[in-house]
């Protein structure tokens, strides 16, 4: 502020700089210089083996998520503020700013953590800044929305990318070293051993079937098929997440096909005679897990297949999700906001896995999702991560000349 004031800058160049300048946040400098540093990557392996519950374990993974968060969250913050002025300052990607802000101020303002007493506070505030988070993704899916909504011609896929995948990754290290201090059986840190992808699915078809018919008054019955006793070490959220989007997608799009134009359930026998069934099927190979989801939900043109693995594209009609007389809340909450394809391939891919469509226009589409094996010592485990990635070019640029 000292410097513009005495720069030679005209009186209104000067006023609008200092007017831009005020609306940064407090540590505005203080995230400059911490997007320069350098930042330490971490593998899941690397966690894993450090995941134990004694007091010397806990205050060093304490101490290491104090000092390398705040790089992590500054660098996202840097590049916040060099987005275009009419996307910062959407009044819903402001708050996810204003969130990133709090946990970059928080963290790095923590005292050093020296006692047992100081590493459970430090793990209270990790408790409460993940409960904050829990809503960016759907921030940032609106105000995205509503930004493009004026702009249609704006993409920020590449930022959204490395937001995502960074926030994969903080989320995936401030959960962790949550779950260090309370040891579940069979479990190490966030990834549980032999996990059940039939199980996962299983509670996901009862939730979304019941918000279906909740909707239309109608849905499919969801059909399993397969190895349905296979398992695999995964993160249970991660397969939660893209299942429910995978499914949500199959189970809409067959409804809203072959629901009955008179209203619901008018014309139909029986249940079984009214919506074809989605089909998942599970199986197990030597590296992935493949689970294929499969419905007659009318596919799409070959033309428009690639622009569903951009952010912000759906099918959805968002004038009637907004319409409060037409169940939109609900609709939004099953159709989604544009943002599940791309996600979930994000995260299939975030531990070398990956998500693929086969759709068949006029009829339906089938979806493979692929799941690697998180065992301790797996490439998937040990070898390089998208965040990882993110980080070395991240650091290999400020330590460019």
């Amino acid at each position: 502020f000292v410097f513009l004031r005495r720069s030679n800058l005209p009186v209104k160049q000067k006023q609008r700089a200092l007017g831009a300048m005020s609306g940064l946040p407090r540590s505005f400098r203080h995230i400059q210089m911490l997007a320069k540093q350098q930042s330490h990557t971490l593998t899941l392996g690397q966690l894993m083996r450090s995941t134990r519950s004694d007091s010397n374990s806990l205050i060093r993974q304490g101490q290491w998520l104090r000092n390398q968060l705040p790089i992590r969250f500054a660098r996202r913050l840097d590049e916040f503020l060099q987005l275009p002025y009419l996307v910062v300052h959407n009044q819903n990607i402001k708050q996810v700013f204003d969130i990133y802000v709090d946990t970059f101020e928080t963290v790095s303002d923590f005292p050093n953590i020296i006692t047992d007493r100081d590493e459970a506070a430090f793990a209270d505030l990790i408790r409460q800044q993940l409960e904050k988070h829990q809503q960016v993704a759907r921030l940032i899916a609106e105000g995205y929305r509503e930004v493009r909504h004026m702009y249609p011609h704006l993409r920020l896929d590449s930022f959204l990318d490395r937001l995502f995948i960074a926030r994969i990754s903080a989320r995936i290290l401030m959960e962790n070293y949550i779950r260090m201090r309370t040891p579940a059986e069979g479990f190490i840190g966030v990834v549980q051993k032999e996990l059940s992808p039939l199980q996962v699915f299983q509670e996901l078809s009862n939730e979304i079937t019941r918000l279906t018919e909740a909707i239309y008054g109608v849905a499919p019955d969801i059909e399993f098929r397969g190895n349905l006793t296979c398992t695999l070490d995964y993160i249970p959220r991660h397969v939660q997440f893209m299942g429910q989007e995978l499914l949500k997608n199959a189970v809409r799009a067959t409804t809203e096909r072959h629901k009955p134009r008179d209203g619901p359930g008018i014309g139909f026998a029986s249940r079984s005679e009214r919506i074809p069934k989605v089909a998942v099927e599970v199986q197990k190979g030597d590296v992935h897990v493949i689970i294929k989801i499969s419905d007659q939900g009318g596919g799409m043109p070959k033309r428009i297949q690639e622009e569903a693995w951009q952010y912000g594209w759906t099918t959805a009609d968002h004038e009637e999700e907004d319409d409060p007389y037409s169940g939109g809340t609900w609709r939004k909450e099953l159709a989604g906001y544009g943002f599940g394809l791309p996600l979930t391939r994000l995260h299939a891919q975030y531990f070398g896995g990956d998500v693929f469509m086969q759709a068949l226009p006029g009829h339906g589409t089938d979806m493979y999702l692929l799941l690697n094996h998180l065992k301790e010592g797996s490439p998937s485990t040990e070898e390089d991560d998208p965040s990882t990635a993110l980080t070395e070019t991240e650091n290999r640029s400020v330590n460019a000349p």
